[in-house]
Parts: C-alpha cells; sequence; structure tokens
C-alpha cells in the first residue's frame, strides 16, 4: 500500500498530508482537498496518505509490536513502505477529525504501527520531518473546549507525539465548531469555507 503523490515543483520543501476520515465528501477530505491545492499553488510537493481509502489496518499484531531487545526487528511491509514514504519529508500535516477528545482509532493505529521503535524513535532513529502540522476538526465550540482545557490536553498529547519522533517544530490548529450546534451559525455552508480558509493558512505558512 503507497500513498498518493502529486508532484509540482520543488520550492518550499515536499509536504507529507496524512488524513482519516470514513467519508470521501466530509468535510475533513474538503479541507485535505483546500491543503493540496494550496500546496500546489505554492509549488510544494504533496504526498498524501488517505488511511480510509487505502485500506489501512490499524490493529497492531505481532508482526509489528515492538521488540525492546531488538531494535533491528523487521516489521511487516506496510509498515516499512509507510515508513519509507517519510524519508524526504520536510513537512507533515495530520488532519483528523476529533472524536472522544482523541482522533479516530485508524489514525492512532498508524502511529502504533509505522512510528515505531528502531524507526522513528530508539537507537537513535526519529522521524526525518522538521515540521508537523496538526489539523483537528472539533465538532464543538472553542470557549467550551477551551474552558475544559481539551486544548491544552490536545497540544500536550501531539506535541508529546512529535518530540518523541524528533520533531521539535510542532503546532496544533482547530477548526471549531464544524456540526454548529453549540453556537448559532446561520450558514453552515460559509461558516465552512472560514474554516477551509483558516486551514490552508497552515500551509501558507509553511512556505515562509
Amino acid at each position: 500500500m503507497k500513498s498518493n503523490l502529486t508532484d509540482t515543483a520543488k520550492t518550499s520543501g515536499k509536504t507529507y498530508i496524512i488524513w482519516a476520515h470514513p467519508r470521501a465528501d466530509s468535510l475533513t477530505a474538503q479541507v485535505v482537498d483546500a491543503l493540496k491545492k494550496q500546496a500546489a499553488s505554492q509549488k510544494m510537493d504533496v504526498a498524501e496518505l488517505d488511511l480510509y481509502r487505502t485500506g489501512f489496518d490499524p490493529s497492531l499484531g505481532t508482526e509489528d509490536e515492538p521488540d525492546w531487545q531488538n531494535p533491528n526487528k523487521i516489521y511487516s511491509e506496510e509498515v516499512r513502505t509507510l515508513f519509507a514514504e517519510l524519508a524526504d519529508v520536510d513537512n507533515i500535516i495530520v488532519v483528523f477529525p476529533l472524536w472522544w477528545y482523541s482522533m479516530p482509532a485508524i489514525l492512532k493505529g498508524y502511529f502504533d504501527r509505522v512510528w515505531n521503535y528502531g524507526l522513528a524513535y530508539g537507537r537513535g532513529q526519529r522521524i526525518p520531518a522538521r515540521s508537523i502540522r496538526w489539523i483537528s476538526l472539533v465538532g464543538g465550540a472553542q470557549d467550551k473546549f477551551e474552558t475544559q482545557s481539551k486544548d491544552a490536553y490536545m497540544n500536550d498529547l501531539l506535541t508529546s507525539m512529535a518530540l518523541y519522533g524528533g520533531i521539535e517544530d510542532s503546532k496544533v490548529e482547530y477548526l471549531y465548531n464544524t456540526i454548529g450546534v453549540e453556537e448559532d451559525i446561520q450558514n453552515p455552508g460559509e461558516h465552512h469555507k472560514q474554516l477551509i480558509e483558516q486551514a490552508k493558512k497552515v500551509v501558507v505558512s509553511l512556505a515562509q
């Protein structure tokens, strides 16, 4: 299994987009499409890993279970192939809806299996990218999310994951009230357009 590559003249580094949503017409998918178009307009190389459409299996079996006594363990072909796709990546963007104050299980399984011991960390190994951006689509309102310190929790989780893989430049962008039930959203379509424009700025910032 391999991601889909879109080649353009490389000026701002290669960007690898990892995303997860069961519906190909979801707002998450629309955000990813906008990110790819924005990156292309900036003449950035783009690689996309759509975990659902590629049929990724998030279950970690014995073949990919870390062996703490053997940092040279050979993992499954799927894991080795997907990790190899990070070899010449400058920026990683992870896009996902927030479910139960966390990422979808299929995305968590990607990190469990692919960002593995002896590949992404341990024995001097690390993720080769210089930066990572997390774009999380939050169904509820920003005020409630921040009042309950859910943003602080997610920031700590995602930044810690990045640091464990050796990426110090890690930032989280939240797209709030995607469902529109906690605030008075008169025009959901216009609101979603604004969220997409917000997400595109993440790509713009990578070229600065």
